[in-house]
């Protein structure tokens, strides 16, 4: 194939988020391998993957967002509302 018979491909965007963020994600993270265990870290990195895939995280509303995905694999209420108290206490400038 010659070069000008190639066909550009689309890049995928690349999101990042600030390393403060990423380190409340970090401990964010260690509270819910606790909460539903060692398949948690697997859920984690596939709800960070979802959270920087619609766009660059620079605030700490952002982790909300984050919390969120994690919450929703958590089926028992009392102990969701608990995950979600205890990983908002990490999310502080």
């Amino acid at each position: 194939m010659q070069q000008s018979d190639r066909k550009p491909q689309a890049m995928t965007p690349v999101h990042r988020a600030l390393p403060v963020l990423l380190r409340m994600c970090a401990t964010i993270d260690r509270l819910f391998v606790v909460e539903v265990g060692p398949f948690g870290a697997q859920l984690a990195q596939d709800a960070r993957d979802v959270w920087l895939s619609t766009g660059n995280r620079s605030r700490p509303a952002d982790v909300e967002k984050y919390v969120a995905l994690l919450a929703q694999h958590i089926d028992n209420g009392e102990r969701r509302a608990a995950f979600v108290a205890d990983a908002r206490k990490c999310i502080h400038v």
